[in-house]
């Protein structure tokens, strides 16, 4: 193919229109830059895919104005039913699971297609169009930028410059194999199945989750919208080292003698089979090119995990992108993304791996404690509050926290350190901290007295710099402190926490360029 004689520039090239591509779009429009989205498929995926949409994700989604729409659209998860041998062993209540800890304090059920088309309609609102149907062929970067070559909807070879590629382009990804980057880890040797289908049960008929285990896998099923509509997750039958093509018609009456409940299938919608991976690439970044969802680690789906960690990497890599591009800080913060994100991929990895064992029933000893033991013991902790404190955090992803990152200073007020995510809270007007941090920017906040606090009148030249004071301080965050200091990162993750306001700034004075 040619090469197109009209070369096009802009500022970041994103290729991919899933959710972790939609999301970096999304994320650069609130900062003003300039960009390109290339995507081979026609339009947003057709089938539901990633099911759930976690707390972190809807904050995420609320500064962007479509969290509440989201919600509307989903279906709230109420609670898990463990069943075993066709009895209830179980049920764990989510009410209230993260009650305090964040204005999303529940997993949302939310079909990909559906997230998808929120992203799109936003970015739509706002005068992005996509550039579907086209396909990255190839690029090239040097010290000044990154040239993508690509095919438009039409079959017209397309060239685009700019001065970053973010690739977002799934675990196959092109980008991540034209760098040369490594993708470590492994494939479970069982072959999964995933079914969207409308039932007919007296057990099975609520908006809540359903988990069969049997002796070695489990069957799950999750409430999507409209009556008696659920996604199903199992393991197929005989599949270990196998390749054979499984209908759901030839599984489906297994299904129902596993479930050991009544249960009838009345529609089939979706159905597909697939492998479990888990893999890390070796490097988020090379020269000017980074790699975010994906095609930078893929996991299995225990937790649901996979797209909600997609759409942080957007989050984290957008501000320091654009910041970067607007000469406002150093070339460390930039590659602060691989730093931060590599390690949260490789934690969450081990985590979601651990917890996919148990599930699965891989290994012998965990899955004697799992068909005998779990679920009372499930049943018990989830009743107590301080475990619900400590289990919401971990799944909905508002615990991801960078303290050994080039942007946190180590400091502490409280239960609270630096590097982890704002705590939420609500003051006694009913308006939670989140409300008031919004802005793509650095902040500075004060928590005491108003005469007390000493703020520059211009401490950031270019940098934007949000300084906010708060008369009201969360005693069973901070204890008995008052008159400090938080230093909050553009996503609102703490950089410092202490009595020292020039600290503050010294802080931002070496992130400047």
């Amino acid at each position: 193919m040619e090469r197109a004689h009209e070369v096009f520039k802009t500022q970041v090239i994103i290729v991919g229109a899933g959710p972790t591509g939609l999301s970096m779009a999304a994320q650069l429009l609130r900062y003003g830059i300039d960009f390109i989205i290339i995507e081979k498929k026609v339009s947003t995926t057709v089938f539901s895919k990633a099911l759930v949409v976690q707390a972190r994700t809807l904050e995420i989604f609320q500064e962007l104005g479509i969290a509440k729409k989201a919600v509307a659209e989903g279906a709230i998860t109420t609670a898990l039913n463990l069943f075993y041998r066709g009895k209830r062993k179980a049920a764990l209540n989510f009410a209230g699971l993260g009650e305090g800890l964040s204005s999303f304090p529940f997993p949302l059920s939310l079909e990909q297609s559906k997230t998808e088309s929120l992203l799109v309609d936003h970015l739509s609102a706002n005068g992005i169009n996509i550039q579907w149907q086209s396909e990255l062929l190839n690029f090239e970067q040097n010290e000044a930028g990154v040239t993508a070559f690509y095919k438009d909807n039409s079959g017209k070879a397309q060239q685009v410059v700019a001065q970053y590629l973010v690739g977002c382009d799934g675990a196959s990804s092109l980008i991540r194999h034209q760098l040369g980057l490594s993708f470590d880890g492994d494939t479970v040797p069982k072959l999964f199945y995933v079914a969207d289908v409308k039932l007919n049960s007296r057990v099975i008929h609520k908006n809540e989750l359903f988990m069969f285990l049997i002796k070695k896998g489990f069957i799950l099923f999750f409430p999507m919208e409209g009556h008696g509509h659920y996604r199903i997750v199992g393991v197929l039958p005989k599949s270990e080292g196998m390749d054979v093509e499984f209908k759901f018609a030839d599984i489906q009456n297994s299904i129902i003698e596993q479930v050991n409940v009544p249960l009838a299938f009345e529609e089939v919608m979706w159905y597909s089979s697939y492998k479990v991976h888990s893999r890390k690439a070796s490097s988020f970044e090379n020269g000017r090119c980074y790699i975010a969802g994906d095609a930078a680690h893929i996991h299995t789906p225990a937790g649901g995990q996979g797209m909600n960690t997609g759409i942080q990497d957007a989050y984290n890599l957008a501000w320091k992108m654009a910041f970067t591009i607007k000469g406002v800080v150093n070339a460390q913060v930039l590659s602060s993304y691989n730093t931060e994100r590599i390690d949260n991929a490789k934690h969450l990895l081990q985590t979601t791996d651990r917890l996919f064992d148990i599930m699965s029933g891989t290994n012998p000893i965990w899955n004697f404690f799992r068909l005998n033991f779990m679920p009372p013991i499930l049943g018990l902790v989830t009743k107590s509050a301080m475990v619900k404190k400590r289990f919401f955090p971990l799944i909905s992803q508002t615990a991801i926290s960078y303290p050994n990152s080039f942007l946190t200073v180590e400091s502490q007020v409280g239960k609270v350190k630096a590097g982890v995510r704002m705590p939420y809270f609500t003051f006694s007007d009913g308006k939670d901290i989140f409300s008031y941090l919004s802005d793509p920017a650095f902040k500075v906040l004060f928590f005491g007295t108003s005469d007390r606090n000493n703020f520059k009148q211009d401490p950031g030249g270019k940098m934007t710099i949000l300084e906010c004071v708060f008369n009201e301080i969360p005693a069973a965050i901070f204890g008995k402190e008052k008159d400090f200091y938080v230093l909050l990162r553009p996503d609102n993750h703490i950089s410092y926490l202490g009595k020292d306001l020039n600290r503050c700034y010294q802080i931002l004075d070496s992130l400047k360029l």
